[in-house]
């Protein structure tokens, strides 16, 4: 009856011995995941911030680019150039803009398609045309410019899908 009693203590210790391993291993294993979900939440986080960062600043040069426009009108011939490249920085700005996004992000990160970008510099070249030239009105291509500029709102806005 006691031959097996020191067989038993030892195959315990063993048995207790992995148990403490396993154990160490398990809180080991929980501890690296939680800080693996920590760090990707952190990066997600910060990820989501600059996009939207991107995003408010391509609808500030939108907004100013619009306003920019809606005061065309009121121009002389004179200050006509100056007032165009205003709006062409502005453009450009969500130009460049758009293209980080892109870098960052993918085809994903893409706010408004470049042909937008193409029509409102077509928009810009004809108006400037048309404005130096004196001889006819100015107000259908700046109700297109004003159009083109409403769509890329939408398109930054998430309202239209490029």
């Amino acid at each position: 009856m006691y031959q097996y009693a020191a067989q038993n203590r030892n195959n315990y210790h063993r048995f207790s011995r992995l148990t403490r391993v396993l154990s160490i291993l398990s809180i080991v294993f929980l501890a690296t995941t939680i800080l693996f979900g920590v760090l990707y939440w952190q990066a997600s986080a910060a990820n989501n911030k600059t996009r939207e960062q991107l995003r408010q600043s391509m609808t500030n040069n939108a907004a100013n680019a619009l306003n920019a426009t809606n005061r065309l009108d009121s121009v002389t011939i004179s200050n006509t150039s100056q007032r165009l490249g205003l709006i062409r920085q502005y453009i450009y700005a969500m130009e460049q803009i758009n293209k980080m996004s892109i870098s960052l992000y993918g085809e994903g990160g893409r706010f408004v398609p470049d042909d937008a970008f193409t029509a409102l510099y077509a928009d810009l070249e004809n108006y400037d045309t048309i404005a130096l030239g004196a001889k006819s009105s100015t107000v259908e291509v700046r109700e297109l410019l004003i159009s083109h500029l409403n769509l890329v709102q939408g398109y930054i806005t998430g309202a239209l899908v490029s």
